[in-house]
């Protein structure tokens, strides 16, 4: 995994008391489903492989090009917050020998199912924008297997039949 619940926590509120285990899935399918497409698999596999060789990519910050400043957020920071979009909707549940059960208790009371889905897609969307700005950096930088991999078309993009 490239990120742990600890850079999560950098930049999302969660709990300090979420187990590794209960979290960990989310972050591996963000980082399956969610990242990886985005990158496409050249560079995807190169940086999971040696994350180290692509610490300014991970970690974000300021970068030049032609004389002129840019930043980008890292892809740390999408990652994490791809991770607690998947933690919010589906982190709440668990597995009893009578079914799944959502805890609660005499305090408090579960958000709803239409608040999570609506946290969610926000969240998403914010870890898409996050990432537009790392595009432009992997663009401006000429990573050369960010421009040779095959990205999927954007979530806007519809194509209709033309008929004559």
């Amino acid at each position: 995994m490239l990120i742990d619940k600890a850079e999560i926590i950098k930049h999302r509120e969660i709990s300090k008391a979420v187990r590794d285990d209960k979290i960990n899935p989310h972050i591996t399918d963000a980082e399956e489903l969610d990242l990886a497409p985005l990158l496409g698999e050249l560079l995807y596999n190169a940086i999971a492989t040696t994350p180290g060789d692509h610490a300014e990519l991970l970690e974000g910050g300021a970068y030049a090009v032609d004389g002129v400043t840019y930043t980008q957020p890292g892809l740390n920071k999408v990652l994490a917050i791809f991770a607690y979009s998947r933690y919010i909707l589906f982190g709440s549940f668990t597995d009893t020998a009578f079914g799944f059960v959502e805890k609660s208790n005499q305090d408090s009371q579960p958000v709803g199912g239409s608040s999570k889905k609506t946290i969610y897609t926000k969240e998403r969307q914010t870890a898409e924008a996050y990432f537009s700005k790392v595009g432009l950096y992997l663009t401006r930088k000429d990573y050369t297997n960010w421009n040779s991999c095959d990205r999927p078309a954007s979530s806007g993009l519809r194509i209709s039949k033309i008929t004559l």
